[in-house]
């Protein structure tokens, strides 16, 4: 409850809203941080991309409202939502899909896991497009997701990820009510004449490692995202952003005067 993703023009950016927080987005998101396994992939400017998470690689989704995301360091006024990923120790090791329909809509997804002593892996590849119902909306992204975990010892693991991912999206653009009554599928003329579009690339690396000490656990996390962004409308935005984020946590659980207690501490740079 409260939490809304809706598809802008049919495509795969959609809009992410908790609570009304970032309903209003145009192209990047804000207000709300999104995390892999508990690391941010906003970038330094609180930003992020829906293009950027792959829900066919994540076992599931976790949704923290509001202040609730304090526990992740999330100040962010709609909350957090973290994409907790498919492993080759906990996941089948082979999945495929496949889905057709109207408008030249193709989406495909083919991963493969597995498990060796202490070492994992998996890894996903999808691919998605279509023309929309719209002119001037035709997108096409592919996606790559890999994950890696080493067991240093029973209480002790590190795991890599590994994103990368293309996507590129014509955009419509906003239509009158008067241009919605007469023909919906229309793009605007505006858009048309610029030729708009948001096209980027990203790679993104990341590595947690976790450590268990008696009633302890401490995470130690860093990412580094590259993105290229391509993106005119009524001028061009060639913007290339370049974030290194590190961060530690220490959560411990245990009795405090006779009751259960759970104190979570951390640092985050960006």
């Amino acid at each position: 409850p409260g939490v809304i993703a809706q598809s802008r023009f049919g495509s795969d950016e959609a809009r992410l809203s908790i609570r009304g927080s970032g309903l209003q987005r145009t192209f990047h998101g804000r207000g709300l941080r999104v995390l892999q396994d508990g690391v941010p992939i906003n970038l330094a400017d609180g930003s992020f991309d829906m293009q950027a998470i792959e829900p066919l690689a994540a076992a599931h989704v976790g949704v923290w409202r509001g202040a609730n995301a304090l526990t992740f360091g999330a100040s962010t006024l709609g909350g957090a939502i973290d994409y907790v990923s498919r492993t080759g120790r906990l996941d089948p090791p082979y999945f495929a899909r496949l889905e057709l329909g109207a408008w030249n809509y193709l989406r495909t997804g083919l991963a493969i896991g597995g498990v060796r002593g202490d070492l994992d892996a998996y890894a996903s590849f999808t691919h998605a497009s279509q023309d929309s119902f719209r002119d001037h909306a035709e997108q096409e992204n592919q996606r790559l997701f890999a994950n890696f975990g080493l067991r240093h010892a029973a209480t002790a693991e590190t795991r890599v990820y590994l994103t990368a991912v293309r996507t590129d999206s014509e955009l419509p653009g906003n239509l009158t009510r008067a241009q919605l009554r007469t023909a919906p599928s229309q793009a605007n003329p505006a858009n048309l004449t610029l030729n708009q579009k948001r096209n980027f690339d990203l790679l993104r690396l990341a590595t947690k490692t976790t450590v268990r000490t008696g009633d302890t656990r401490w995470d130690f996390s860093t990412a580094w995202s590259y993105k290229d962004l391509d993106h005119p409308i009524f001028q061009v935005v060639d913007q290339l952003s370049n974030d290194l984020l590190l961060g530690a946590t220490a959560i411990h659980e245990g009795d405090f005067g006779g009751r259960a207690h759970r104190l979570r501490g951390g640092l985050w740079l960006n």
